[in-house]
């Protein structure tokens, strides 16, 4: 006797958003820095958030890649550091879950205190690839939504 494979069932595949899409809503609709500030920000130490924005988004993109990348990661001394680890002591998940949303919140903030041209921003490129954001205006409250802001 045989056995039988059990097929699974797929998820139907959204494109995901495209960098231009989000980084054209981002400058459009400006209530999702309300929103950032609100939920994220506020729950964070405001020395570290302001040390990190002397450094621009670009450590913190590394930070986050690197979360999203490892089962374990070994968190420096530095602001972004501290930061990542801030996030992730507020994200009420488990294992490889809680890193991945730490990671998404990151680039969120990454977003936030992006004083470059979005367009170029390392963490609005991350989200705009992330294939659970299909929708341009949930990509902001999708992220904090999925990690408990």
């Amino acid at each position: 006797m045989t056995a039988r494979r059990r097929a699974r069932v797929r998820r139907a595949h959204h494109d995901p958003v495209r960098v231009e899409e989000l980084v054209a809503f981002l400058r459009a609709d400006r209530s999702w820095r309300e929103e950032v500030a609100a939920r994220l920000v506020s729950r964070l130490d405001q020395r570290l958030v302001r040390a990190v924005r002397s450094c621009g988004c670009r450590p913190i993109a590394h930070v986050a890649e690197q979360l999203d990348s490892q089962a374990c990661v070994d968190l420096g001394p530095g602001a972004p550091y501290q930061l990542a680890k801030a996030v992730y002591g507020h994200v009420h998940l488990r294992g490889a879950a809680r890193l991945r949303h730490t990671a998404r919140s990151l680039r969120v903030l990454g977003v936030y205190l992006c004083g470059a041209d979005l367009a170029q921003c390392p963490c609005a490129e991350a989200l705009a690839r992330d294939p659970q954001q299909v929708r341009v205006d949930l990509v902001v409250s999708g992220a904090l939504d999925g990690a408990g802001f």
